[in-house]
């Protein structure tokens, strides 16, 4: 059995069964992840080599956001899920504090950034040309690091009700786990659906 997100993903790879459903659309593993793989040699070729590649998610419960989950997994960088509920300094705060060198953010959630000091971040609009250049132009990708069970997969920030929200650090191996434990209490299959209901920045 896989003990990471990118071991775990690369077992889907070619597999043409669906993965996600939003409203009419339909997306086979193998789609999924050839647009996770395109964005994660994207953001990879972008980096910073001196940094921490960490790059923050200001998105929804979209597909935007599950694929780059799933271009974290197969690149081997950490995401940080960023809270969109939280506005002005505090959201500067967080985006900071989790020393997000790229952030991804959509037209939706594009305004709240406007007037913030976001010294040493490249933000990036998912809904832009900019983006659909850069998927585009990406070449083959080369993970940025072979994971290991104990590395960080993403950073999620508690809800902040006892004071500043503080990041959490997920390992890889906890996704997996954390799956296998809840197909088996449910006794999910493959032809299940999934709804997914809380936002993916924090679990």
């Amino acid at each position: 059995m896989a003990d990471t997100v990118q071991q775990l993903l690369r077992e889907h790879l070619d597999n043409p069964a669906p993965a996600v459903k939003y409203g009419e659309r339909v997306w086979t593993w193998r789609e999924h992840l050839h647009e996770a793989t395109r964005q994660a040699a994207g953001l990879t070729g972008l980096a910073e080599p001196d940094r921490p590649l960490h790059v923050g998610t200001l998105l929804g419960n979209t597909p935007a956001m599950l694929s780059a989950m799933a271009a974290a997994g197969l690149g081997g960088y950490v995401l940080c899920g960023i809270n969109d509920t939280r506005r002005g300094e505090a959201l500067a705060r967080d985006i900071v504090k989790a020393d997000c060198q790229i952030l991804l953010t959509d037209a939706a959630h594009r305004g709240l950034l406007d007037g913030l000091e976001l010294a040493g971040v490249r933000v990036l609009d998912v809904d832009s040309e900019e983006w659909t250049t850069l998927l585009a132009d990406a070449g083959e990708l080369t993970p940025h690091r072979e994971v290991t069970a104990t590395d960080t997969f993403m950073l999620i920030f508690t809800s902040g009700t006892s004071g500043e929200p503080k990041a959490v650090r997920v390992a890889q191996m906890m996704v997996p786990f954390a799956g296998v434990a809840l197909v088996q209490r449910f006794e999910i299959t493959a032809a299940d659906v999934c709804y997914l209901s809380m936002p993916l920045f924090h679990s």
